[in-house]
């Protein structure tokens, strides 16, 4: 065999086994993934492979994505490659049981009557231009649907989650059932209950939970839980009998799901039109509310005093004791936690943007539990200072409180924890006797009849639990009045201003979840930034708030020397509100040097940005040669290295 015809043969064989490799590769190992990427962007978490695997029918995944419309948006590019590639995973390492179908949307197709039927939103990048939509709609056998009507870019980090709540919803279809322990005026069924005229006064939050959540509020002489809950809700309790206490542990034991919200000092309940407790109708509605032995067993500890966080005071209408003029303070009662003090990695927190108003809150403390782990959700800042409930309650103003304030001796306390792992019961003795009810009054029991024999609580079925049957996932906040809409809510347009009714029920979502969905949490974003760039704009940031400041220290200046002119009687009252007198030379002189100072600051910070600019591009063309140019011209060099050397060594054997 010629040596021509030997080479087109080996090359004819290579280019067999290259396809056969590849349709091998695609046939039997399509679930198989190579991920070498610093943060795993290709895998997928252990939950979601467990929900996945529990799928018991197929599900049906259609990403609507407009290619053509979303090419002016690079960002958005980038976002639908890496959505496409995690469907992609799904599909892959569902074993068939995840069918995933892209549709290209074009303006007035069929594809965009079947997006906007779906729910799928249409954003337009700049006015005129195409719609963009790019949303995905999953359905399941029987042709239930849910759906994600937007992709956002901002939201990469809860992709996963995202995806893997809408299959296990398709897989579950019915809404989360959840039991309310209260003793506030909160009743989410009678919000959303249309049947017997106009629904009741509730909150946003109550109307929210109404609507997104099937709620059971349970009567004031419950002794058990629906054994068809998923997740305990217990809001201000009030107080609770032995046996509540104990049907209570029995279901964390037994389910693990509890949203617990308690409170040293609830305007709400002091504040209640009623006046009285439901769970104990012959006392007031008590302030404070604990869940005393449950938290100690668990090792939990709810502060008995108020928490007041100076950093982050709200501001209230407050009056001057000396001019009696009304005007804004901040009150250390009342504090937001921002953004960066929340939890940036759980799911219940990580997404919050607007931060988490409180007020006559408490604060939770931990001590180690083998098996149990306690993560803050939400931390104050470290300037703050406690009060009894008693004094908390008579918000005293803003004033006494900072003439009280310790000049040191603050720390960041916590308002919310989440706890997880193996609990043991606080009862380990059993169930606890039920009380005799006291008689009637003026009446005296019978003395022939002896007093009955106290009877065992109703417990759940089976025999009491002592540990754990599912791993505890408990969400406690040291304060109830957050919940009002007294603290985030706009009166007037109703919108919201924080995340207080957000982080709460977004908890209760989380929780009403399966074991593989409380388990994720977010994921590091696949854009990175770069950190030679991000140092420029922070260095170019600072000069520039730098002169900013000298800016404002010259206005101030100048604003004296004119108050002192007009005290001294040389000034044309101009600046003191005769907006009709002409200005005197020597106030001219002080406004046109402010305004020159002005202008060279202006000139200077235009310079800075340009220059900022300047860099960023001169970077950019770095980046650029040494990605696209550097290494073929490497190339290219040892090649012509080679090729030289080549040559020389053949011109020194001739």
């Amino acid at each position: 065999m010629s040596a021509r015809r030997y080479a087109l043969f080996a090359a004819l064989a290579l280019f067999i086994a290259f396809v056969a490799s590849n349709v091998i590769a695609n046939s039997w190992f399509r679930s198989w993934r190579l991920d070498l990427t610093e943060n795993h962007l290709y895998s997928i978490s252990e939950g979601t492979q467990q929900t996945l695997n529990e799928l018991t029918e197929p599900v049906q995944l259609t990403l609507y994505y407009s290619r053509d419309a979303a090419q002016p948006v690079p960002q958005l590019q980038t976002y639908a490659a890496r959505v496409r590639e995690m469907l992609q995973t799904f599909q892959a390492r569902s074993n068939g049981r995840v069918r995933f179908t892209e549709v290209n949307v074009e303006p007035f197709t069929e594809a965009e009557d079947n997006a906007t039927e779906a729910g799928i939103q249409a954003v337009r990048p700049y006015e005129g231009a195409d719609p963009i939509y790019f949303g995905l709609v999953g359905a399941n056998a029987i042709d239930d649907t849910r759906s994600i009507p937007l992709f956002d870019p901002q939201r990469e980090a809860f992709l996963e989650y995202e995806l893997t709540r809408l299959i296990y919803e398709l897989e579950n279809p019915e809404r989360t059932h959840v039991a309310l322990i209260t003793s506030l005026p909160l009743d989410p069924a009678a919000a959303v209950d249309t049947s017997v005229g106009a629904p009741a006064a509730q909150s946003v939050f109550a109307t929210e939970m109404g609507r997104l959540l099937d709620v059971t509020k349970l009567q004031a002489d419950f002794t058990t839980i629906p054994l068809n809950t998923d997740v305990l809700a217990i809001i201000h309790p009030g107080a609770l009998s032995p046996a509540q206490l104990f049907a209570i542990d029995q279901f964390i034991l037994r389910k693990g799901r509890a949203f617990i919200a308690l409170d040293p000092a609830s305007m709400q309940a002091a504040q209640s039109a009623t006046g009285f407790d439901p769970f104990n109708p012959v006392m007031p509605a008590p302030t404070s509310s604990t869940l005393e032995p449950l938290l100690g067993a668990w090792g939990i500890t709810l502060s008995p005093t108020v928490v007041l966080d100076l950093e982050g005071a709200l501001p209230v209408s407050v009056q001057d004791p000396t001019t009696g003029q009304t005007g804004q303070a901040p009150q250390p009662l009342f504090f937001q936690v921002p953004a960066e003090r929340l939890d940036r990695e759980d799911l219940m927190t990580a997404w919050l943007r607007r931060g988490i108003n409180f007020g006559l809150s408490g604060s939770v403390s931990r001590s180690e539990r083998e098996g149990i782990a306690i993560v803050p959700l939400v931390r104050t800042s470290g300037r703050t200072m406690r009060m009894p409930p008693e004094q908390a309650l008579m918000r005293p103003s803003p004033m006494d409180i900072l003439n009280m304030w310790p000049p040191s001796g603050g720390r960041v306390e916590n308002v919310a924890v989440r706890l997880s792992g193996n609990l043991t019961t606080a009862y380990p003795d059993g169930a606890p006797p039920v009380e005799a009810a006291p008689a009637p009054e003026g009446e005296t029991p019978a003395l022939e009849q002896p007093p009955a024999a106290p009877a065992p609580a109703p417990a759940a079925p089976g025999a009491p639990l002592r540990q754990s049957a599912t791993p505890a996932q408990i969400v406690i906040v040291a304060d109830t009045d957050f919940l009002a809409d007294d603290f985030y809510v706009d009166p007037q347009s109703g919108g919201t201003a924080a995340d207080n009714a957000s982080f709460a029920l977004n908890a209760i979502d989380v929780l009403g979840g399966s074991e593989a969905l409380v388990s994720l949490r977010s994921r590091a974003p696949a854009e990175r930034s770069m950190k030679l760039l991000a140092d420029m704009e922070r260095d170019a940031q600072r000069r520039i708030e730098s002169r900013q400041r000298e800016l404002e220290a010259d206005l101030q200046e100048t604003q004296s020397r004119l108050e002192q002119l007009q005290a001294r009687g040389r000034g044309s009252g101009f600046f003191a509100g005769d907006l009709g007198a002409e200005l005197t030379p020597e106030e001219q002189a002080e406004v046109d040097q402010f305004r020159a100072r002005e202008g060279e600051i202006r000139t200077e910070l235009r310079g800075l940005v340009r220059d900022l600019r300047g860099d960023i591009d001169r970077l950019q063309a770095l980046v650029i040669f040494i990605n696209v140019w550097l290494a073929p011209l490497l190339v290219a060099a040892a090649g012509l290295f080679l090729f030289w050397r080549r040559q020389r060594r053949g011109g020194a054997g001739r």
